[in-house]
């Protein structure tokens, strides 16, 4: 039986045209197991990849962990060659990692392929391998974001504490 659950959290998980599925499942795996993944209500995962007429494009492995933490890391193809990449995790606004796709963020990938039909399973294990250290360091930094908005607000409302409870002064109000 097909659970809700699954249903709304489903991967989204595109059929690669330039690599091998396999190598394309193995890097999602990695990645689930780095970031410790949870299949939980609000969570997500995908692997998309973008094929133009003109040899643009680029691929992407996306995750959210709630509405306000997630993650991504992909390349985007530039017609001169200097395919720009992003490697970073986020909470709220906060970016951990190159973030910025029109940044100075340049991958040299072997061979200097130019256009999306260049690229093999070779190309994307170059990338994963030179990348896949920097997803803990920026998924830490997501995580330090998360804990200091939840130390903020501990400050905040444990500095009011006849105040901050939920229902404060009901008790006093005039009754009709």
């Amino acid at each position: 039986m097909i659970k809700l659950k699954d249903i709304l959290n489903e991967d989204r998980m595109d059929n690669t045209k330039m690599f091998d599925q396999s190598t394309v499942s193995k890097i999602v795996a990695d990645i689930k197991k780095l970031t410790k993944y949870k299949d939980d209500y609000g969570s997500s995962f995908e692997y998309s990849e973008f094929r133009f007429g003109d040899g643009t494009g680029g691929f992407s492995f996306k995750w959210h962990h709630s509405r306000n933490m997630g993650g991504q890391i992909g390349v985007s193809f530039r017609r001169n060659g200097k395919h720009q990449y992003f490697n970073y995790s986020w909470y709220d606004k906060n970016k951990t990692g190159p973030a910025d796709i029109d940044g100075k963020k340049v991958f040299k990938f072997k061979g200097n392929p130019v256009e999306w039909r260049d690229f093999t399973n070779e190309h994307l294990l170059e990338f994963w391998k030179k990348n896949k250290s920097a997803i803990k360091k920026n998924e830490a930094g997501a995580k330090a974001a998360l804990d200091k908005e939840a130390k903020a607000q501990s400050d905040y409302y444990g500095s009011k504490a006849d105040t901050g409870r939920i229902g404060y002064g009901l008790s006093s109000q005039p009754r009709r």
